[in-house]
């Protein structure tokens, strides 16, 4: 048994490195090309490839997973095999037992990947795209998310908060340091809210203001239930908060949303987020089962190549569909995180039991 074993796991592996390698070199070649006539540094091109390359991969593993159970399985019809691994008493649990411990070696390097590579990723490029910024003089300075706040600086002021929500134009915790010419404390201002009016003009709420910090004398504080308060941001200023998201590994990302959510704000979108990196690593597995089905066939008539590439084309473009349309109603608030992230691969996953049981019950 040990070496029936051997055999389906060599065979798997092998069709996997060969999907992983052709799906490498044509991704690899199309984005070569593109940013070569697009007229870019030989330098650019390689640095923006090697950048986009773990969202690309997070994509191509569960790809490969099901192109690897697919064609290492109709390998083995085409010998016989097959017929000849299960005449010698394996069990057909235990040929899934053995695809999904496969799998599960891909399901933790999507998961590494996701969770970690590709953060690292985006934060070399924020890097490298904040230093072709022209308008780089408005934000000297950008904190990372990982302390809780954002921090930016102006001409006149430094500026902090805790969280802003786009879908009502609101800071929370906001906090603004005004500096003179000089470089001396001029006056702060806090407020627990603050919401976009029109023109630069923001309502601030619950409002602390410390004056005369330049002079001599002790500051003065006064209290203020709101006010209108000009700044020089715009709501449209603030869409780079997702995309420092996105920098935060997948420890950092979950204290963060975690600290978010004692606050009593609406952080659907990041658990969506920080979710993604999970389900898409249960794709992989999920992906992987699929096409192991066809063990109760194992006629070697019944592999067709054509099949093969026509099964992995359909599965991919619908789950991709779907996933993408849940995602959607998540991000839009018409369906909880888990449930938005989740649902797909929980279905994709389902119909892989229903399968294994009901032709399970068949050759019985």
């Amino acid at each position: 048994m040990l070496i029936l074993s051997k055999l389906i796991v060599k065979e798997w592996f092998k069709s996997l490195i060969g999907a992983v390698t052709v799906l490498f070199l044509l991704i690899s070649t199309a984005d070569l090309i593109n940013g070569f006539l697009q007229g870019k540094d030989s330098s650019k091109v390689l640095l923006e490839y090697a950048l986009k390359m773990p969202d690309l991969m997070g994509k191509m593993f569960p790809i490969c997973c099901l192109v690897a159970s697919l064609f290492s399985l109709n390998k083995l019809k085409g010998h016989s095999e097959l017929i000849s691994i299960l005449a010698a008493g394996y069990s057909y649990f235990k040929i899934y037992s053995l695809i999904a411990t496969c799998a599960l070696t891909i399901v933790f390097l999507q998961f590494f990947n996701l969770g970690f590579i590709e953060p690292f990723a985006n934060k070399i490029k924020r890097q490298e795209i904040q230093k072709s910024r022209r308008s780089e003089g408005k934000y000297l300075t950008r904190s990372s998310i990982e302390g809780g706040r954002f921090w930016y600086k102006t001409p006149s002021y430094f500026a902090s908060f805790a969280f802003f929500d786009r879908k009502t134009n609101s800071f929370s915790d906001l906090e603004i340091y005004f500096f003179s010419i000089n470089h001396a404390g001029e006056k702060i201002i806090k407020a627990a809210e603050a919401t976009f009016l029109k023109d630069g003009e923001w309502l601030l709420k619950d409002v602390t203001e410390i004056s005369s910090l330049e002079n001599q004398t002790f500051p003065l504080e006064l209290k203020k239930p709101q006010t209108i308060q000009k700044l020089q941001e715009r709501p449209d200023d603030f869409g780079e908060f997702e995309a420092d998201l996105t920098t935060l590994n997948f420890i950092k990302l979950k204290n963060f949303i975690s600290r978010l959510s004692k606050t009593g704000l609406n952080i659907a979108e990041y658990k969506i987020i920080l979710l993604n990196k999970i389900f898409l690593s249960f794709a992989c597995f999920v992906f992987a089962l699929i096409p192991v089905s066809s063990i109760f066939n194992p006629n070697r008539r019944s592999s067709s190549f054509g099949k093969n590439v026509v099964l992995t084309l359909v599965v991919t473009v619908v789950f991709w569909v779907l996933y993408s349309s849940s995602v959607a109603l998540g991000n839009s608030g018409k369906l909880p995180p888990i449930l938005a992230t989740g649902i797909v691969p929980t279905l994709f996953f389902s119909f892989v039991c229903w399968s294994f049981w009901k032709n399970r019950k068949l050759s019985a």
